[in-house]
């Protein structure tokens, strides 16, 4: 399978090469936002890559057994999310922003609001995609047995940094424009393939709509939840949004987002009745497995070189694609908001760039101590519940509560610590907001800093 991988890597690195040479990928122009040269079909498209990555092509497919098909309430919430960043937080964006979202606070709430807003972007983007990451690699790892873990990271990581260091995110709509096509069509062509095995017998009708309200998916939790996840994990995520920021005008990055949202549907149905085929097949084989999120993997074993074939360049197309924009996005807000503007350079940006690779490979080699039990996926969004939270509290607060507040200057220690008394809280009482977490730790952020602004001058 190594020469399907290496294959792989030398169209990306042809895309990227064709992309500098069209558009001068020295320039920073270039690295941020494609010069706003984008084209809305092609960017919503992409973003699909973006999105779902590993998470959607492993991890979705083995939540089937625990969680049967309510994933798509949080998908249907999806939606509701994405009017509101298309209507709500591009016009400001488009108004305030030239390459980092984050260029918004700093015109509503000063240097302390936008600082703060990177970091926590910087931690739950780095943490999330290095985990999605992950989760892509340990299962491209059975194909490559003899490879040691880390070398077989850092090879994908040398990878994604050599086509992305010159162009950054003008080459990254290409490249995942090509990713993602891949990893559906492997999704696809797997469904098919193994649907020539009768699976009638085996195949459980799937939970769709949850209405028990004890239920952690209870449909009003998730659809609430997935609003509030799509708001803040696409609205307030440079990573995101910075393809958006590359077209060139509002109506344009509007028409793609919610081109981009209308895709999701279709997509996650697949994944999602990829794994109940997936499951039936192992139940019609009689085949037990211990972590939900080998099933893909073991099916693909036992299938043969075709199927196995699908799954590796699936894997790899999400490993990617799960990767390379947020590299570019790290970079960015590091050197737009954090940084003085004299180092606002070229040199500047690939140290930067290279510097983030190394710290995802030191992320990937510390999660090969997570728990072996479970599904990522679902680790994934209550984590993201905790960090995006607070972004999320944050702009209501920039929004409703920063007019007239003379204590701006707290902001970046009363985020945290209202980000750790609302964990608290939420322990003690024995609350199970489910993906729903998102809401609860927002309005702690978002209340919490009106008192703080206003009782610390």
């Amino acid at each position: 399978m190594g020469w399907l991988a290496l294959a792989y890597a030398a169209v990306l690195w042809g895309i990227s090469y064709w992309v500098s040479r069209r558009q001068n990928g020295e320039e920073l122009g270039t690295f941020y936002v494609a010069r706003r040269r984008g084209n809305w079909l092609w960017v919503g498209y992409s973003m699909v890559g973006t999105a779902l990555s590993g998470l959607t092509f492993i991890s979705l497919p083995g939540s089937v057994r625990t969680d049967g098909w309510t994933y798509l309430q949080v998908v249907i919430g999806y939606f509701i999310g994405y009017l509101g960043i298309a209507y709500g937080l591009l016009p400001l964006y488009y108004r305030y922003a030239r390459a980092s979202v984050y260029e918004y606070f700093r015109y509503t709430l000063g240097s302390w609001g936008e600082k703060t807003a990177t970091c926590f972007f910087l931690l739950s983007r780095g943490i999330g995609s290095s985990l999605r990451l992950f989760l892509a690699l340990w299962i491209l790892h059975y194909f490559f047995p003899t490879v040691p873990f880390t070398l077989l990271c850092a090879i994908v990581l040398g990878v994604i940094l050599i086509y992305t260091i010159r162009s950054g995110i003008a080459a990254i709509i290409y490249t995942d424009f090509f990713q993602t096509t891949v990893f559906l069509a492997s999704a696809a062509l797997t469904a098919y393939y193994i649907w020539k095995t009768p699976l009638t017998k085996c195949f459980k009708v799937p939970t769709v709509l949850e209405l028990s309200p004890t239920s952690p998916h209870f449909w009003l939790k998730d659809l609430l939840g997935g609003a509030l996840i799509a708001f803040s994990m696409t609205g307030l995520d440079q990573d995101q949004m910075q393809k958006n920021l590359s077209l060139p005008t509002l109506k344009e990055a509007q028409k793609n987002l919610l081109f981009y949202a209308t895709l999701l549907l279709p997509v996650n149905f697949l994944f999602l009745f990829l794994g109940s085929s997936l499951w039936a097949y192992l139940d019609c084989k009689d085949i037990h497995i211990i972590r939900s999120d080998e099933a893909f993997l073991r099916v693909a074993q036992i299938e043969g070189p075709l199927l196995q074939a699908f799954f590796v360049w699936g894997v790899v197309a999400a490993a990617l694609s799960s990767a390379d924009g947020t590299l570019a996005a790290l970079t960015t807000v590091t050197l737009r908001n954090l940084l003085p503007p004299h180092y606002e350079r070229t040199r500047t940006k690939n140290f930067l760039l290279l510097g983030w690779t190394i710290i995802f490979w030191l992320l990937l080699w510390g999660y090969t101590y997570l728990p072996q039990e479970g599904h990522i996926l679902g680790i994934f969004l209550k984590f993201s519940g905790y960090t995006y939270g607070p972004l999320l509290g944050l702009f209501l607060f920039s929004r409703i509560g920063s007019k007239n507040a003379s204590g701006l200057r707290h902001v970046p220690w009363a985020l945290p610590l209202l980000l750790g008394v609302s964990i608290g809280v939420e322990k003690v009482a024995g609350l199970n907001w489910g993906y729903g977490t998102i809401l609860w730790i927002a309005l702690w952020s978002w209340v919490g800093l009106w008192i703080i602004t206003r009782v610390f001058r």
